[in-house]
């Protein structure tokens, strides 16, 4: 049985904490896409969106982190 301190379930969080943090911005950069293409605002959608979608990563991997710890 593996332990609290396992290279696996350290690999594992890592693992979660980057596919997160890569989904999260990818949705933001497609809703900002989005939102410039509909409001004729080009890059400024965008870049709110990456911020945005950085912000949701962040927010969505603090319990992750805390737990892990």
């Amino acid at each position: 049985m593996a332990g609290s301190n396992s290279p696996w379930r350290a690999l594992s969080v890592v693992s979660l904490i980057g596919i997160d943090l890569a989904a999260c911005t990818i949705i933001g950069y497609w809703l900002g896409r989005q939102a410039d293409q509909w409001l004729g605002t080009e890059p400024l959608g965008l870049i709110i969106g990456v911020f945005a979608g950085l912000g949701a990563g962040i927010l969505s991997i603090i319990p992750v982190v805390k737990k892990y710890l």
